[in-house]
């Protein structure tokens, strides 16, 4: 949305803060036409500047909006917006709105956090019934999570996109019904780094720029930042292309493993995460009382898990729920390897109908499930927005959300047996 910063204010120190009965302090107040916001500080020189790192008034929003209907109700004429006491006046942006939200405006990241009350100190700087009118829109209180330079004029807000819904059939025992879920995006990132593919890995869409340096990093790569950054999208995924201080960067291999948990660390190309699938056509019955039964056998064998509370598990089973293997790793997509793995090696991947997994579900365990040709993947969490269209694309019924006798059903629902709906 277009928005109007109209001032920026700082001031040294607090005036009301703490001064009940003790009279106002004149620190005073002065208006700039642009800032250095520093994330997780302030605003540079302001009296909420590193007073308490991380905390919720790093930075102040009052809309402007707010206070001209303030000063026609009150009648006052000419207000000096300093005496406010808020950083930025802003006009176009539903502050209260922005609660809980995180947003940006010009490259710059906050996360709204509550409410910018108003105390009765206004009713003596702006006039009588001011504390009483600007209570509930008193302006928004701020965490900064992306620094930059704040300016003054016209300049964007924006939001994040809200989460996709896709259809599904939520199951419970017999009862069937139709619903809309909300599912995290999942989309390919491509890092290219000094001309070079890096690293393909599957990523929440949103702060690419920090994701790629904090991971450059990690690696010990790019200490001194990008010399260029460039990001676009292209078809399914997104690339990232920088240019960094570090001519030994190595090429096509990761170093250390910092992914969704995917699985798709090290691999170099868009062409290896989007390979071409062929569908599961194989048609069984399915429902969530079967699936109940193998995600419990499931349980009961999931010794690491019970001893320690730290272990991922997969399981493969026929329709009919006899369980074929149960395997267990610290990582979800390792564990479904293991039990492709074992089932290629003992000749019973024909034999197998489902596969289960005990945490959510990623592209990149529909993908395995598909290459093993298993009609029905089964999670007991919820599959991600990529999972789901390539679940459809290959023919294969997701079903999230497995816990007790419920299931929801995102895809292949041809296979789901609806005795109930």
């Amino acid at each position: 949305m277009n928005i109007i910063v109209h001032d920026i204010w700082i001031s040294p120190g607090h005036d009301f803060k703490g001064r009940h009965g003790l009279g106002r302090l004149e620190h005073g107040m002065t208006r700039v036409a642009e800032a250095p916001c520093e994330a997780g500080l302030g605003i540079a020189c302001d009296r909420y500047h590193g007073k308490d790192p991380g905390a919720k008034s790093q930075i102040t929003f009052l809309a402007r909006e707010v206070v001209e209907e303030m000063c026609r109700t009150l009648g006052v004429a000419d207000l000096d917006y300093s005496v406010l006491r808020r950083n930025v006046l802003v006009s176009g942006a539903d502050l209260n709105a922005l609660t809980g939200r995180i947003f940006s405006i010009d490259g710059l990241v906050f996360e709204g956090v509550e409410e910018c009350k108003p105390c009765y100190w206004m009713d003596e700087a702006v006039a009588p019934g001011a504390n009483a009118f600007l209570a509930g829109r008193g302006g928004l209180r701020c965490r900064i999570l992306s620094g930059g330079i704040l300016r003054c004029g016209e300049t964007r807000l924006e939001l994040p996109p809200p989460p996709p819904f896709f259809p599904a059939l939520r199951q419970e025992g017999v009862r069937c019904e139709e619903v809309a879920d909300p599912l995290t995006p999942e989309r390919p990132l491509q890092i290219m780094v000094n001309g070079q593919p890096y690293s393909v890995t599957m990523q929440t869409p949103g702060a690419e720029r920090y994701l790629v340096r904090g991971l450059l990093h990690s690696e010990g790569a790019g200490e001194g930042g990008f010399i260029i950054y460039a990001q676009e999208e292209r078809g399914p995924a997104t690339v990232v292309d920088v240019e960094i201080e570090c001519p030994d960067v190595p090429v096509g291999a990761r170093r250390l493993a910092a992914t969704s948990s995917c699985g798709l660390c090290g691999k170099e190309s868009l062409d290896d995460v989007l390979r071409d699938v062929v569908p599961v056509t194989r048609n069984i019955p399915i429902d969530a009382v079967r699936l109940q039964a193998i995600h419990g056998a499931m349980r009961q064998k999931q010794s690491t898990f019970s001893g320690t509370g730290g272990s991922h598990a997969a399981a493969a089973a026929t329709a009919a729920g006899e369980i074929l293997a149960v395997f267990e790793d610290v990582g979800r997509h390792n564990a479904v390897d293991k039990v492709v793995g074992f089932l290629l090696e003992q000749g019973l991947l024909p034999r197998a109908d489902v596969l289960a997994v005990s945490g959510r579900v990623s592209f990149e365990i529909v993908q395995k499930c598909a290459r093993a040709g298993l009609p029905v993947l089964s999670a007991i969490s919820a599959p991600s927005s990529l999972a789901v269209e390539c679940a459809h694309r290959w023919g294969i019924t997701l079903a999230g959300f497995c816990r007790g006798d419920r299931a929801t059903f995102y895809s292949g629902l041809g296979r789901v047996e609806r005795s109930g709906g």
